[in-house]
């Protein structure tokens, strides 16, 4: 079997961090990869895109990626086990209780392996099918017991089961999807991505892969959420500044090595670039009536209002670069 390789920008992508983030752990902290292609670009396997993950996890846990990006394959795998037993515990004492999550799962021994390792009071098995067929026609459970998401076991995931994940959660009305697989290809993966649908590849870590559930794909929910407070009418009105930065400034800003010790300065150029991009988007949105237009001429000011906000935390991140003492970044 020919294995896959991944190119830095879609091993970000599978994982879900931004590319240049990965690129500054690549620099800074010597992250292998399986080789190079011809122009001297980073491929990454699958296990190494398995590593990322795990990365990628842990410093979102808290941890340092400069202290974590060192460790063995084994070591990190003993870390996440002790963070998601810390985290049942912490879950455990937490008040008031949720509902726990159902899941509808599609492969039998996978329905059983979470059954085994998941906190009942937070994850549950509601009910389980052999196949995405039988999962169509079968009855489903109500009241309590309903399921929230659909959870896929997949020995090899390619293009065609994805469609099909996509269109059987539509039918089934379910929210939230997901897929465990063995072996896939970089198109596969990318699909999953544009449809919404996180993947895990299987590494028979079950308490790891509880936790990945309980994080993404079934997260818990509040029982009354507080709804977001509107807007007010001037600052949906107020037309947006142009924007300070441009896209080559920003990149730069993404991949430069600052004097800050931390990667703020690449995360808030992150986040201007997909601001910006997205308020360019917003603005040339199809429109199916009045009502619509009006919604993404909201949307187009308030990512312009908040594109704004962050221009404001760029400056301050330059004019630390240039304050006495500091050196400044070439």
């Amino acid at each position: 079997m020919v294995q896959s390789l991944f190119k830095t920008g879609v091993a970000a992508h599978i994982v879900g961090m931004p590319a240049n983030t990965l690129r500054v752990w690549e620099r800074r902290y010597g992250l292998k990869c399986s080789q190079l292609d011809g122009q001297g670009h980073r491929l990454y396997s699958a296990d190494d895109v398995q590593r990322i993950a795990a990365l990628r996890q842990l410093t979102l846990q808290g941890h340092a990626i400069g202290v974590v990006a060192g460790l063995s394959q084994d070591a990190l795998r003993d870390l996440l086990s002790t963070q998601d037993q810390v985290r049942e515990v912490a879950q455990a004492m937490a008040q008031p209780a949720l509902r726990p999550r159902q899941l509808l799962v599609v492969g039998a021994a996978l329905a059983t392996r979470i059954s085994r390792a998941a906190p009942r009071r937070q994850l549950r098995v509601a009910d389980s099918a052999s196949d995405l067929t039988a999962a169509l026609v079968a009855p489903r459970p109500t009241g309590a017991a309903r399921p929230d998401a659909l959870l896929l076991h997949l020995p090899s995931l390619h293009l065609p089961q994805v469609e099909d994940l996509a269109a059987a959660a539509a039918a089934l009305a379910l929210p939230r999807v997901g897929v465990v697989y063995g072996y896939s290809n970089s198109e596969a993966l990318r699909r999953c991505a544009e449809l919404g649908i996180p993947c895990w590849r299987d590494t028979h870590n079950d308490r790891s892969l509880v936790g990945w559930v309980l994080e993404g794909l079934a997260a818990p929910r509040s029982a009354s959420p507080t709804p977001a407070a509107a807007p007010s009418q001037a600052a949906a009105a107020a037309p947006p500044t142009p924007p300070q930065y441009d896209e080559s400034t920003l990149a730069d800003w993404a991949t430069r090595r600052t004097a800050v010790a931390c990667e703020c300065p690449s995360h808030v150029a992150e986040l201007l670039l997909r601001l910006q991009q997205f308020e360019a988007y917003s603005a040339d949105c199809e429109h199916r009536d009045d009502r619509d237009r009006h919604l993404h001429e909201q949307l187009h000011r308030l990512a312009g209002s908040a594109r704004v906000l962050f221009e404001g935390a760029m400056q301050l991140l330059a004019e630390h670069e240039q304050a006495p003492g500091q050196a400044a970044a070439h």
